[in-house]
C-alpha cells in the first residue's frame, strides 16, 4: 500500500473529510487530494503533522509493521 493510500485509510478510519484533514494540517483540500492519489510528493514535516493529527505512529502512516 503506498503512503497515499495509508493516508486515505487512516483518515477515513477517524472519520475525516479530506477538508476537514486538510484543515487540520493546513494545507488545501486540493493537496491533500494529490497526496492520497500519489500524484504529488509529502514532506516529511507535512508527514509528521499528519500523523499527529491523526494520532497514529509513523509506522502506520507509512505501512511498515510496528517492530517491538
Amino acid at each position: 500500500m503506498s503512503i497515499g493510500e495509508n493516508i486515505k485509510r487512516l483518515r477515513k478510519n477517524k472519520g475525516y473529510t479530506q477538508e476537514q484533514l486538510a484543515e487540520m494540517v493546513g494545507i488545501r483540500q486540493c493537496t491533500l487530494s494529490q497526496i492520497e492519489r500519489d500524484t504529488k510528493p509529502i514532506s516529511l514535516s507535512l508527514s509528521y503533522e499528519i500523523t499527529k493529527v491523526l494520532e497514529y505512529s509513523l509506522y502506520d502512516f507509512l505501512g511498515v509493521p510496528d517492530k517491538q
